[in-house]
C-alpha cells in the first residue's frame, strides 16, 4: 500500500520576496496601448458587449479567430472603468498577476522539489526576457491572466490530493471555480486537465496498469469540469473555435520548436549581445551566455534524471496548444510559452543554487535590453497616438490617411501600431470618433506592390487628409501629387462598387455556368481611356493591399475593364488578377479576409490608376490616375464566402 503524503509545513516567510522581485523586475515605466490593444478598448468601452461575450464569441467575431475569454474582455471593461484609458492602470494589472503567478510558481513546485529550489524556480521564471509579450503588452494578459488561474488550479488541486490520501476530507469547489475561470480566460486552460494526470500519475504509489488508474481516478474533477466546458463551448461559439489557420508540417515543427527553446534560454540570441569593444566577438559573447544554461541541463539530468523527465513532458504537454505556431518562431511569440517555461526553469534549477544564480546573470543583460526596446516602442506609440489625436479633431472632413505607423519595433520583441488602427481616433479615445486608415503596405513580402518608395512622403488622395510622420514627434500634411491625366469611372453606384456576399455570389454562379476566361462579370469600366496595367489600391485599416492586374477589356475596345471574377481569381500569369508582388502569387482576394473581419467597416476606399508595367525592373509606372476615389464594400461574410470558393461549396 502506498504511504500517504505527510503534511508540508507552512512555506517559508523568505518566499513573499517573490512577489516582490517580480513587481520590480516588470513595473510599467511609460507603458502604453499597441495593436490588439485598440481593440479591446474599443470593444469593452460597452458593458453590453462584455455581457455578450459571455455567451458568445470574444469581441464578437465570426471568422480568422474564434475565442470564448469573456473574463479578458471584462478585465479590460474594469480597467478603464477604474483608470480611464489614458493612464498604465490596465499594465499594473498584468504585472500584479505576473506577481501572483510567480508565487504560486514556488508554491507548486516546493511539493515536488523542495524550498530551496522552488525558490529559484520562481525567481528565473518571474524574469525570463521572453515573458516580455504576456507582461508589457496589455492583451498579453490572455497569457498573464491565465496563467494565475492555471496555476491556482493546480496548486488547489495537488493540496487537495495530498489531504485526500491522507484520509481528510477536502472540498472540491475551489478546484473547479479556479479552472472554470481559466476557460474563461484562454485556450491555454485545455492543458490543465492533461497536467493534473501527469502529476497524478508521476506521484502516485501504484505500479503497472494500476498506476494509470489511478492517476486518473485523481484526476478526475478537472476532467468532469472540462467535459461540462466543452459543449457549453460548442454552444455558445457554434463551433470548437480557433485560429481560422495553422499550420502542422513535421520537420518545420520540430526545427521551430528547437529554435523556441534556444530564445528562452538564450535570449541573447533574439534581443543583441551589448557592445564589448572588441573584446569579445557577438558570437563569442552569445556563447558565453549559453554556457550556464548547458551546464545547468547537464547538472539537472545527471542529479535529477527521473526529475528532469517528469518536468520535460509536462513542459511538452503545456506546449501543446502552440503546436500550430511551432514552424513561425519569432521573439513576439515567446509569449505563447510563459505558462510551459514553468517547468523549464524548474529543470534549470534543479542544478543547483550556484549555477542558477549565473543562469539569472547570464539573462540580466537580455531583461535590462528588451525591457529598454519596449520603453522606446511605448514612446513612439504614445507620442504618435496623442499627435493624431490633437490634429484629428481639425481636420478636412473625411478619414484621415496616415504613413509612417510602425508595425513593430526593429528588435521584433514589441508588436506596434499593428492591428486595431481605426480605433486608435475612436471611443473611449476621441468622441466623436474620426476614420483613420494606415497609409503603408499591410503585407510584408518581397515584391509587394507599393504606393510610394520606402521613406518618401505620401501624396495627398483625392477624400479626407493625408498625414505622415517624419519621426514620432512630427505629424505633417503630405504634398499634393504630381498631375496626371483623370481615370474616368463607371460601374460604381454613387461611389460605392458593391462587393457583398450576394454580389459575389453571382461569380459562383457565373463560373458553375461555365463562363470562359474570357468573358465579362461585373466590373469597373475606364471610359476613353485604356491602360495596359490597372494599379488598384485598396485602403483598410491597418494598412493598404496595392495590386496590379492587367486589363481585362476584349481587344480592341476603348475602354479599360476590370473584371471582379478574374479580379479574385487565381491564375498562370500573375498579372493578370489582382496580385501584391510583382515576384510571388500574393492574391488581393485572399489578403482581403482579415480586414472584412476585424476593420470597423468592412468598406474600403480604393484609388485606382493605369500605366505601364516593366517587366525588367518589375515597376510599374503611373499615366493616368483617378480624381475620385470609390468604396469597395464588402460585409461580414466575406471569409466564409472566401471558403466556400476554396472547397467548391
Amino acid at each position: 500500500m502506498p504511504t500517504a503524503p505527510e503534511p508540508l509545513p507552512r512555506a517559508p516567510r523568505w518566499f513573499a520576496l517573490l512577489p516582490l522581485w517580480a513587481l520590480a523586475t516588470w513595473w510599467p515605466i511609460g507603458a502604453w496601448w499597441a495593436s490588439d490593444d485598440f481593440f479591446a478598448l474599443h470593444y469593452a468601452k460597452d458593458l453590453a458587449n462584455v455581457a455578450h461575450d459571455f455567451v458568445g464569441p470574444q469581441y464578437s467575431a465570426t471568422d480568422v479567430w474564434w475565442f470564448y475569454r469573456p473574463l479578458i474582455t471584462a478585465s479590460f471593461w474594469f480597467d478603464q472603468t477604474v483608470g480611464g484609458v489614458f493612464s498604465s492602470f490596465a499594465h499594473w494589472s498584468n504585472v500584479g498577476a505576473h506577481a501572483c503567478s510567480t508565487l504560486l510558481v514556488a508554491l507548486l513546485w516546493r511539493r515536488f522539489a523542495g524550498d530551496h529550489v522552488a525558490f529559484v524556480t520562481a525567481m528565473l521564471w518571474a524574469c525570463m526576457p521572453g515573458h516580455v509579450g504576456s507582461i508589457a503588452w496589455a492583451v498579453g494578459r490572455v497569457d498573464s491572466h491565465t496563467t494565475v488561474w492555471c496555476l491556482l488550479t493546480l496548486w488547489l488541486w495537488r493540496c487537495r490530493d495530498e489531504r485526500r490520501a491522507r484520509g481528510e476530507r477536502a472540498a472540491g469547489w475551489p478546484v473547479t471555480a479556479a479552472f472554470a475561470l481559466a476557460l474563461m480566460s484562454k485556450e491555454l486552460a485545455f492543458t490543465v486537465p492533461p497536467l493534473v494526470t501527469w502529476i497524478a500519475f508521476v506521484t502516485s504509489g501504484e505500479r503497472g496498469v494500476a498506476r494509470a488508474g489511478d492517476a486518473l481516478r485523481r484526476a478526475a474533477l478537472p476532467w468532469l469540469v472540462f467535459a461540462v466546458y466543452v459543449p457549453f463551448r460548442l454552444v455558445v461559439l457554434g463551433r470548437f473555435g480557433g485560429y481560422d489557420a495553422s499550420g502542422y508540417e513535421p520537420w518545420p515543427m520540430v526545427r521551430g520548436f528547437a529554435q523556441v527553446l534556444c530564445d528562452l534560454t538564450v535570449p541573447l540570441r533574439w534581443i543583441g549581445a551589448p557592445a564589448a569593444d572588441g573584446a569579445l566577438s557577438p558570437t563569442l559573447f552569445t556563447a558565453t551566455a549559453a554556457a550556464p544554461i548547458v551546464i545547468a541541463l547537464l547538472l539537472a539530468l545527471w542529479r535529477r534524471p527521473r526529475a528532469v523527465a517528469s518536468a520535460a513532458i509536462a513542459f511538452l504537454v503545456a506546449c501543446a496548444p502552440m503546436a500550430a505556431f511551432f514552424a513561425a518562431p519569432s521573439p513576439h511569440n515567446l509569449r505563447y510559452y510563459y505558462l510551459p517555461a514553468v517547468a523549464l526553469c524548474g529543470v534549470l534549477a534543479l542544478a543547483g543554487r550556484g549555477v542558477a544564480i549565473a543562469v539569472l546573470l547570464a539573462w540580466l543583460w537580455p531583461l535590462i535590453a528588451v525591457r529598454e526596446a519596449q520603453y522606446r516602442a511605448d514612446r513612439q506609440d504614445r507620442s504618435m497616438h496623442l499627435a493624431m489625436l490633437r490634429e484629428a479633431p481639425g481636420a478636412p472632413p473625411g478619414p484621415m490617411f496616415v504613413a509612417g505607423l510602425p508595425h513593430q519595433n526593429r528588435e521584433t520583441t514589441a508588436v506596434q501600431l499593428h492591428f486595431g488602427v481605426d480605433r486608435m481616433l475612436q471611443p473611449p479615445f476621441l468622441d466623436p470618433g474620426v476614420v483613420l486608415h494606415a497609409w503603408r503596405p499591410i503585407v510584408d513580402a518581397p515584391g509587394v506592390v507599393r504606393l510610394e518608395q520606402p521613406g518618401e512622403p505620401p501624396f495627398q488622395l483625392p477624400i479626407g487628409s493625408t498625414w505622415w510622420f517624419a519621426d514620432e514627434r512630427s505629424l505633417g500634411r503630405a504634398p499634393a501629387p504630381a498631375p496626371l491625366p483623370d481615370l474616368p469611372i463607371t460601374g460604381d453606384v454613387d461611389g460605392v462598387f458593391d462587393l457583398t456576399t450576394s454580389r459575389l455570389d453571382t461569380l459562383i454562379a457565373l463560373v458553375r455556368a461555365g463562363i470562359g476566361p474570357q468573358d465579362e462579370s461585373f466590373g469597373l469600366r475606364t471610359s476613353g481611356v485604356r491602360p495596359p496595367v490597372f494599379r488598384v489600391t485598396i485602403f483598410t485599416a491597418s494598412g493598404y493591399l496595392a495590386c496590379l492586374c492587367l486589363d481585362h477589356a476584349s481587344p480592341g475596345a476603348a475602354d479599360g475593364w476590370l473584371d471582379a471574377l478574374r479580379f479574385f481569381s487565381k491564375g498562370n500569369d500573375p498579372l493578370a488578377v489582382g496580385n501584391l508582388s510583382t515576384r510571388a502569387e500574393l492574391l488581393v482576394g485572399e489578403a482581403l479576409i482579415v480586414p472584412t473581419t476585424i476593420d470597423l467597416d468592412p468598406a474600403f476606399p480604393t484609388l485606382l490608376e493605369g500605366g505601364t508595367f516593366d517587366m525588367a525592373t518589375r515597376t510599374f509606372t503611373a499615366t493616368h490616375r483617378a480624381r475620385r476615389m470609390i468604396t469597395f464594400r464588402f460585409d461580414r461574410g466575406y471569409a466564409h464566402w472566401v471558403h466556400r470558393t476554396r472547397h467548391g461549396d
